[in-house]
């Protein structure tokens, strides 16, 4: 995004090890009250969800050299949930039931997990969303909220994207006395239909929740606003779309100081991010890593997002220049290819690796970044930090000094939306594009769809608010 800025000036490992090791500058110690924000904590989850949907790679990081100007994912990147459908029924079909003729997306048995193989692989479209079990639970949900879609539309009670209805479904061959090749096709051809209608009003809903909910809670509704009238002033996604290194590496990244050490999953079960004892096996489950998600761990939504009138959901922790000691001590299992045993205490931290990878990618300054945007950069004293600054630690400080934490500063908000809007708009099939004036056709009777509206439909919160199954 900022080609003509020069790279910080690296420091390397000591100085990343001064703010990022347990016990350094970002360690938050332990998370009172006072360090939350506003946030219902159910978006921490979803951010990542959206962040998955536009960086999945499928070919090896030994591979991709540095480019500064660039991070490039093997397919341009698109809030399509690729996560969800893969490439579709024909290519993927082991993400599809079958008994459905390939329309609805498969479960596991009672729909409290993913379907799996024997040796507990999930049949997902980004294995990444099973390393962590609240993540899980919102691709479950999304699992779902498709698969209501499809019934709707099968039964005529939904209409689709743009307000038609799908025709009948045709006699199947077997149904009739002397079944014809056309038949089949015919059938052939209504599923098909059902399938891309379903995705299609599933995609568009997402993307509304994207631009109506999770962008102004986090950027602020004036940055979205000013976006829509007055266009993209520092993304370009002409001719395709792609990840900025600055959004890949610093701005979207700012997520992991909004995530708590410990979470209430139901009335039954809570758990820590990770184990005390590093050694313990995954079964019994005594924290919220990937896997197996039992009944007994079904998650309670009115604890996550505002489902329930009566009830008060967990809230994120603030925005700031501090993650919770957990994410500075992450075990073997949660660091990609590392091997237990090989593992240097400094890697273990996700914060020494988001300074060290800032390095490596080349990223400007935060006060360079600031500069170019037109924004007064922020003191050393405000920053605490002398010098130029990794532009993901200034993105923090903006957003703790400037806001509160509440939401992103203005270097930080101004990345995040105008990527994830910038995305949309090179998107030729979101609704942002192909059809601007689309509302959603599941909102509520307010007129508000969101994800308490999508979880509402999807049958895991009761219409009069609750927690579901």
């Amino acid at each position: 995004m900022f080609p003509n800025l020069p790279p910080r000036r690296p420091t390397g490992l000591p100085l990343a090890e001064e703010y990022g090791l347990p016990g350094g500058r970002l360690d938050a110690g332990e998370i009172t009250p006072d360090k939350l924000g506003p946030v219902d904590t159910g978006f921490v989850y979803l951010a990542q969800f959206i962040d998955h949907n536009i960086t999945f790679d499928p070919t090896t990081v030994l591979n991709q050299q540095v480019d500064p100007e660039a991070i490039q994912a093997f397919r341009p990147p698109r809030l399509d949930l690729d996560a969800l459908y893969g490439a579709g029924p024909t290519v993927d079909p082991y993400l599809y039931d079958q008994a459905s003729h390939g329309t609805k997306l498969v479960l596991g048995p009672g729909g409290t997990d993913f379907a799996r193989t024997p040796e507990g692989v999930p049949l997902i479209g980004d294995p990444r969303n099973d390393e962590n079990m609240l993540i899980a639970h919102i691709h479950l949900a999304f699992i779902k909220f498709h698969n209501r879609v499809v019934d709707g539309l099968a039964d005529g009670s939904l209409t689709d994207a743009v307000g038609d209805r799908v025709r009948s479904r045709p006699a199947a061959p077997g149904d009739a006395p002397a079944g014809r090749l056309d038949d089949l096709l015919s059938l052939d051809n209504y599923y098909n239909e059902l399938t891309y209608k379903a995705q299609q009003l599933v995609r568009w809903h997402f993307q509304w929740i994207v631009v109506h909910e999770y962008l102004p809670l986090f950027v602020g509704q004036h940055v979205v606003d000013d976006i829509f009238e007055n266009g993209l002033r520092f993304y370009d996604p002409r001719p395709v779309p792609y990840i900025p290194v600055e959004f890949a590496v610093a701005a979207f990244r700012v997520m992991h100081s909004t995530i708590l050490p410990r979470y209430q999953v139901n009335d039954r079960f809570s758990a820590p991010l990770f184990p005390a004892d590093r050694n313990a096996p995954p079964s019994p489950r005594a924290d919220l890593r990937g896997g197996r998600i039992l009944p007994e761990h079904s998650i309670d939504w009115s604890l996550f997002f505002r489902t329930d009138p009566n009830r008060v959901p967990q809230r994120a922790k603030a925005f700031g220049a501090s993650l919770t000691s957990a994410l500075l001590n992450l075990p073997v299992s949660a660091v990609p290819g590392a091997k237990e045993g090989a593992l240097a205490k400094s890697l273990g931290s996700l914060a020494v690796r988001n300074m060290l990878r800032s390095e490596a990618q080349q990223l400007p300054s935060g006060q360079d970044v600031a500069r170019a945007m037109g924004e007064v950069p922020l003191s050393d004293e405000l920053l605490d930090f002398d010098g130029p600054a990794y532009l993901w630690y200034y993105i923090l400080k903006e957003a703790e000094v400037l806001t509160g934490g509440h939401r992103l500063g203005p270097v930080g908000g101004r990345l995040v939306a105008e990527v994830l809007l910038g995305i949309l708009k090179g998107d030729p099939m979101s609704y942002c594009s192909a059809y601007p004036a689309w509302r959603p056709t599941l909102a509520g009777q307010n007129g508000v769809f969101g994800m308490v509206e999508l979880l509402r439909f999807a049958g895991l919160v009761p219409a009069g608010g609750g927690s579901g199954d």
